[in-house]
């Protein structure tokens, strides 16, 4: 296992079971829905994944009008971790996901061409739990496999890392 996967291990065990359970299922659904939301092109859409009752996990695509209403969207490392957190207070838990290049979308730095058109190398996830003051947040690496039809494809050690959480 690699460094960022002993990171998310470590911080998955370090939160009460119960707790544990509601972000497995978030992350849970990034990994498993996130694929069929990227494009190769636009890369990792800015989506809002919560739980949705006792059994179920919705994600749902959030705008970037939406989220400037969280305040400037210059400053979006400031509040990007507010924005879950009315989610979270309904729905228990929730997180907001989007891609590492969201800055160079926002403010659609540089000429066509040029490093805005970089595609995404990692998704970041940032949870909410109504339980917890201070919440993880986790950066996952993915691949993109095939020419033709391009896919998303996270590594191993995602899956690896959630199943052994899981386990503890």
């Amino acid at each position: 296992m690699n460094e960022d996967g002993e990171y998310m291990l470590r911080e998955l065990q370090s939160l009460d079971p119960a707790v544990r359970a509601d972000v497995l299922r978030v992350l849970d659904c990034v990994v498993q829905g996130l694929p069929a939301h990227w494009r190769r092109h636009r890369g990792v859409p800015q989506l809002m994944v919560f739980l949705d009752g006792p059994e179920d996990v919705r994600m749902e695509r959030i705008t970037l009008r939406e989220l400037s209403g969280h305040g400037y969207l210059d400053e979006f490392s400031r509040w990007a971790g507010s924005v879950p957190v009315s989610k979270a207070r309904e729905h228990g838990c929730a997180a907001l996901v989007h891609g590492n290049r969201i800055h160079a979308r926002i403010n659609q730095i540089g000429p066509v061409g040029s490093g805005r058109r970089r595609p995404d190398t990692f998704v970041c996830v940032r949870t909410v739990h109504r339980d917890l003051r201070m919440s993880p947040s986790f950066s996952l690496k993915f691949d993109i496999e095939g020419r033709f039809f391009p896919r998303l494809v996270f590594h191993k050690w995602v899956f690896d890392t959630i199943a052994r959480a899981r386990q503890s």
